[in-house]
């Protein structure tokens, strides 16, 4: 996995269940958290961040009803690289992730 995107939420085993049954069954490790994770090869990547907002968007007042807060969800961009590392992000993703407030992180490293 050379690069993938995830959606993750910070949680207790107790709120993860639920999670589940609002966004869908978690894909990550299951001992951090709920995620969702979008790898390189999937035909969802190029629109991945798209989806994750929209999915935060269409569920965000049913996740403060079980306690879920935006300081606890964060967006991820995980990208293996060689040479040189560039990417860009559409204005539209930029300003829906800081819209809702969260969190947009970005980890390179190098092959």
């Amino acid at each position: 996995m050379s690069s993938f995107y995830k959606l993750f939420i910070e949680c207790d085993e107790q709120r993860k269940k639920m999670i589940d049954r609002l966004l869908g069954v978690s894909n990550g490790d299951p001992d951090i958290g709920w995620s969702l994770i979008v790898e390189e090869d999937s035909p969802d990547f190029p629109h991945a961040l798209d989806a994750f907002i929209s999915l935060i968007s269409k569920n965000l007042a049913e996740l403060r009803e079980i306690n879920v807060s935006v300081d606890e969800i964060s967006f991820w961009y995980m990208y293996e690289y060689e040479q040189q590392c560039n990417m860009e992000f559409a204005p539209h993703i930029t300003k829906g992730i800081g819209d809702l407030g969260i969190v947009f992180c970005v980890s390179c490293w190098e092959k």
